[in-house]
């Protein structure tokens, strides 16, 4: 009776493994997941050949002849079998990175426009070959064009081809010039491959877009400046990344964070005075108004409602402290049936850090600006309420809080503590806020071509300098805008913040790590030794 050795059990089941994953690669996954299964499929199949390799004989049986058709029958066989993985393996490709820097991986800031190209794309950059900052952004971008028929990229030393360069505008190392159709961006002095992701983005907006801020409120907007100032700070990833310690100096409840983030993904910007024109301006592809602190004048709530009946977009982050007046809120607000209440949101259970009235946002119903957001902080928000909507209009809530928040009067603004959640208002009424509210579709009474697009949050706080740079704030103030501007042919982007990176968690975060480090570790721990001495006890 035939029997089989663990050898050959074990590269049957090698093969039956590499089977499996193969049909699971071509199941339908995500592309990513696709490729790494067939990677493993491909692996167990080499070392299957490898087991099966090393039980052939060196010579077969029979003739001489007989002996060298068999040998070059399992030789055309392996060769055979080897082409069509390595075939395979090159039409699914997969990039690994085994550095703990994550030093031979393109920034996803890069990758993700890559990814979701359309249109061809040219990438061209001169380098200094004896710059290493420049050939790893040379390197990091080769990784993220391959397999990619829309990306055509070129590295060319500048040093070599001088007049090549200069025939292209290119007057100084390091300089990478993009082009799409007849679009043409040009960046100097690069040497960090995030800034080639928003580069990107700019070549392949098809048209300007302007984003308007309103003034003459006490607005913390101003112009942009020609240089920001950037501090410098050492971190763990020292001087070998460029910019890894650049810290953007500036007031914290200002904008520059924000206008920066916007002005890398090729947004214009310029300030619009209401009280002073009587219409918005028809180059304005967006208007926004960023915590106003004084009541508007007479006629501006006006401006506002005839630009949104006109299909106009505009975003409102207002704070609890704005003395909104009943024309704002009935005319404007009330029009498309939402209210804003005089009030800041507390909530005991999702916060940030210790302060009840900085509401972190875990978790948001599906809506393209919050895609792929985790977790945003709303510092001393006002409640919005969705009141009854006009048929001809669609409401979203961008941000809400937990079930167990209540309010506060708005003058309780920056004195609320840990003392509030729960032990000085134990009677309140309790129920989840909305914070955020994205509005769309026809004004009422408007022409039925002439759609409007309205996002309304309760506070400035989150999109200004101080609380950009946390979590997703960042994230989320670019991703309003974008959607707004109805710019969503291209991935959001994590817009770059210029600050030191932190870990920020929720109340609930840092109470479940406090017990599982501080209170269950030490218990294992203590569990382990008790049990190790009654064995040898």
């Amino acid at each position: 009776m035939f029997r089989f050795a663990r050898s050959d059990i074990a590269i049957a089941a090698l093969a039956a493994a590499a089977a499996v994953f193969g049909m699971l690669g071509f199941a339908g996954f995500d592309v990513r997941l696709s490729d790494g299964l067939l990677f493993v499929a491909w692996s167990l199949t080499l070392l299957a050949l490898f087991m099966l390799a090393i039980r052939v004989p060196l010579r077969g049986g029979g003739s001489r002849l007989s002996a060298w058709v068999v040998n070059a029958l399992i030789s055309c066989a392996a060769i055979a079998v080897m082409i069509a993985a390595n075939i395979a393996l090159y039409r699914h490709d997969l990039h690994f990175d085994v550095t703990r820097e994550g030093r031979n991986t393109p920034p996803r800031q890069l990758t993700e426009v890559v990814e979701h190209l359309h249109t061809p794309l040219a990438l061209t950059y001169f380098y200094n070959a004896g710059d290493p900052n420049a050939v790893a952004v040379r390197e990091l971008i080769e990784i993220a064009a391959r397999n990619h028929p829309l990306l055509a990229f070129r590295a060319i030393d500048i040093d070599k081809e001088p007049g090549l360069a200069r025939d292209v505008g290119v007057h100084s190392y390091n300089t990478a010039v993009l082009q799409a159709g007849d679009r043409k961006v040009l960046v100097e002095n690069i040497t960090d491959a995030t800034r080639l992701g928003y580069a990107a983005l700019r070549v392949l907006r098809e048209r300007p877009q302007m984003i308007c801020f309103i003034t003459g409120h006490g607005e913390t907007f101003r112009p942009t400046p020609a240089h920001f100032h950037y501090s410098h700070a050492e971190t763990l990833k020292g001087h070998d990344t460029p910019g890894a310690g650049d810290v953007l100096v500036a007031e914290p409840e200002q904008l520059d964070r924000l206008q920066l983030a916007l002005n890398e993904i090729g947004f214009d910007m310029r300030a619009i005075v209401t009280a002073a024109t009587e219409a918005i301006p028809s180059d304005c592809t967006v208007v926004a108004e960023i915590g106003p602190r004084t009541t508007f004048a007479l006629g501006e709530t006006e401006l506002l409602v005839n630009y949104l009946r006109g299909g106009g977009r505009l975003l409102l982050l207002i704070d609890p402290l704005f003395p909104a007046d009943p024309d704002f809120e009935n005319r404007l607000l009330g029009t498309v049936g939402i209210s804003m209440q005089a009030a800041i949101v507390i909530d005991p259970l999702n916060h940030f850090r210790t302060d009840p009235d900085k509401v972190a946002v875990p978790y948001y119903a599906p809506h393209p600006i919050t895609k792929r957001l985790a977790l945003t902080v709303f510092p001393q928000a006002r409640p919005i309420h969705l009141n009854r909507l006009p048929a001809t209009v669609n409401s979203s809530v961008l941000a809400a809080s937990s079930q167990d928040s209540y309010l506060r009067p708005p003058s309780a603004a920056g004195g609320i503590t840990v003392a509030l959640e729960g032990a000085t208002a134990p009677n309140v009424d309790r129920g989840a806020q909305a914070l955020a509210v994205a509005l769309e579709g026809v004004w009422p009474q408007a022409p039925p071509d002439k759609r409007f697009r309205l996002v309304l949050a309760g506070t400035s706080k989150f999109a200004t300098n101080e609380y950009f740079p946390y979590v997703s704030n960042g994230e989320l103030s670019v991703a309003m805008v974008r959607w707004l501007a109805d710019d969503d042919a291209t991935p959001n982007l994590a817009p770059q913040t210029y600050s030191l990176p932190e870990i920020v968690l929720t109340n609930r975060q840092m109470r479940d790590t406090f017990v599982a480090l501080e209170v269950l570790l030490p218990l294992t721990t203590v569990f382990c030794g008790v049990l190790v001495w009654w064995r040898r006890r």
